[in-house]
């Protein structure tokens, strides 16, 4: 007996149960479908999103030299990546990093970074379900330019209230409720079908992409778009959507690289990132050569990522005209009601397209179809990589095991998975129902007691700081803490410079784009308290996410001590394979 309990002391179980069944296709897929999202329609909607002015420069704008920075800076964080998951093939990614890498406090840090991570990336889930019903929308839409049928010219009214017009309330719970269980169909796969599908899908989504782009190059323009947007938008001209931009600051001449401008622009960059390198967390699955097919992965993923971002959405948005799709996004956000919300709906890349060019509306109904998959394969992508760490924080005792149990079916973490997707639920519930000012917490939402979506996108931005800051503390440190570890990793004598200059790239851009105009308070209104204004941008939801990650660690941890489980050696060893 007192055998079996020192074993058990050190080691949670001798295997996670996990088979490396997994493709570098697969991985690069996996990655690709993690960052893109609903931006693959939605692109030209985050010009305005930072609220500062766009401008332009050579061949792109603010916004896509942006990405081309914030690009060539993540090249290092891939570098990283792939030499730490070389020597530490374990599903848990950057958890697993700083649990074993920083002294002392590792195992803190580590479990507070992927417990923020998972909050963020369960609130862009909650940001992206009600996208693919939204995209619903301008599909019925776009045949309804093309056709005239009364069903879809009034596709707006689809998983509406009647009262509001927004897609919320009971029919937007069901809707997204709909969206959830087809997520769940994808997410219960076994491994290998699920990336499979996930592969197939993202295919079929980059092929919409690359005719989007195509096509639209060599059929919109300017003056097409101009001439036919008062038709179908009830009267509401380019002019005004320019005026918009230029009114209300949001124009610029030239680039700005002023790090109190441009850290904005670099933020919102990062939120369309964040997910290139996830195949790193499931890195205890990927088969074959581990060093090879994660530098594969990521940079291959962050080519995509910066080519959507810069070229992609630069070009088509100079096609249509960059001032007004910069105002047109102004609208979408609600920074400005006049005039009225184009086609009461966002300036996605298809719509915009079917009005510069009605004739085509059936290529660009095929399109909006297969833009639109790109948001819901996020979500099962997300809840797939969500369960690896959940079930790497089990096998690390940071939360009860039964997160890690592995189906054999499956050969996946099953009730991780269920419990991604039941939190999903929950933060579906309280964007379309005034759940939080019912209970008491309406401060969380001082609009209307509901999530809103610009609030739940902040609170991604901020809750995920150190998932991008760690990965350059755990470089500059791993060669002096952890010599045993990095002795065979590839790239490890740069290991200090990698992580040093991207430590220092990641904390300047939130210093500028989160810590400072916090502090400023930054875009508080003029009869807002400090106190709502908190609320309203995510920052006390993010504390308190942090907060609850504290307790739950002070709770496990007396949980393990009442147990008599000794954790003090688990972290000088790898969880198992």
């Amino acid at each position: 007996m007192a055998a079996e309990t020192t074993g058990r002391a050190l080691f949670t179980r001798q295997s996670s149960g996990l088979v490396r069944e997994v493709s570098v296709v697969n991985a690069l897929f996996f990655n690709t479908a993690a960052f893109i999202g609903g931006g693959v329609g939605w692109y030209p909607v985050f010009y305005s999103l930072a609220f500062v002015p766009i401008g332009t420069f050579a061949w792109f704008t603010t916004y896509g030299w942006g990405a081309i920075i914030v690009g060539g800076a993540a090249v290092l964080l891939a570098l990283i990546f792939a030499s730490l998951t070389t020597v530490m093939p374990r599903s848990g990614g950057d958890y697993v990093f700083t649990s074993r890498i920083v002294p002392r406090v590792g195992p803190f840090l580590g479990w507070l970074e992927g417990w923020t991570l998972a909050f963020a990336s369960v609130a862009i889930i909650a940001f992206e379900v009600p996208i693919v019903v939204r995209n619903l929308q301008v599909t019925g839409r776009i045949i309804g330019i093309g056709t005239g049928n009364e069903f879809f010219v009034g596709a707006n009214a689809w998983f509406t209230e009647a009262e509001s017009g927004a897609v919320t309330g009971v029919p937007g719970f069901v809707a997204a409720l709909i969206v959830l269980a087809l997520i769940a169909v994808i997410a219960f796969q076994p491994t290998r079908r699920f990336h499979r599908i996930i592969t197939g899908l993202a295919v079929l989504g980059l092929l919409g992409t690359v005719v989007m782009f195509v096509l639209g190059m060599l059929t919109i323009t300017p003056e097409n778009f101009a001439a036919n947007l008062p038709i179908y938008a009830n009267g509401v001209t380019v002019d005004q959507l320019a005026a918009v931009a230029a009114d209300g600051g949001l124009k610029a001449d030239g680039l700005n690289l002023a790090p109190d401008s441009f850290a904005f622009i670099a933020g919102i960059v990062l939120l369309n990132y964040i997910g290139f390198q996830y195949s790193a967390y499931i890195s205890g699955e990927i088969r074959g050569n581990v060093r090879r097919g994660t530098l594969i992965a990521l940079l291959g993923a962050l080519l995509i990522a910066v080519l959507m971002n810069s070229v992609y959405t630069d070009w088509i948005s100079f096609r249509l005209g960059l001032d007004g799709q910069v105002g047109w996004g102004a609208l979408y956000w609600g920074f400005f009601t006049d005039p009225a919300l184009p086609l009461g709906q966002p300036n996605s890349m298809p719509l915009s397209a079917v009005i510069a060019t009605p004739g085509l509306w059936p290529i660009w109904t095929l399109v909006s179809v297969s833009v639109t998959l790109f948001p819901f394969l996020l979500c099962p992508v997300y809840v797939n990589f969500l369960s690896r760490m959940q079930l790497a924080w089990s096998l690390d005792r940071q939360v009860p095991e039964w997160f890690g149990q592995v189906s054999e079916r499956l050969r996946a973490p099953a009730n991780a998975i269920f419990a991604a997707l039941f939190v999903a639920a929950i933060f579906a519930l309280l964007q379309n129902f005034p759940i939080l000012s019912s209970i008491g917490l309406g401060f969380l939402a001082p609009v209307d007691g509901k999530l809103n979506l610009v609030s739940t996108l902040w609170f991604s931005i901020l809750a995920a700081a150190l998932t991008w800051i760690m990965p350059g503390v755990n470089a500059l440190l791993v060669r002096w803490t952890r010599p045993d570890l990095v002795r065979d990793a590839p790239y490890a004598s740069s290991l200090p410079i990698l992580g040093a200059v991207w430590l220092v790239f990641a904390i300047v851009l939130y210093w500028y784009a989160g810590v400072s105009p916090i502090l400023g308070f930054v875009g508080i209104g003029e009869s807002e308290s400090q106190l709502d204004y908190l609320n309203r941008t995510g920052v006390t939801m993010t504390v308190l996410a942090f907060v609850a990650g504290i307790v739950i660690y002070l709770v496990q941890a007396a949980r393990n001590r009442a147990r008599g489980v000794d954790t003090s050696l688990m972290f000088k060893e790898l969880p198992p394979d």
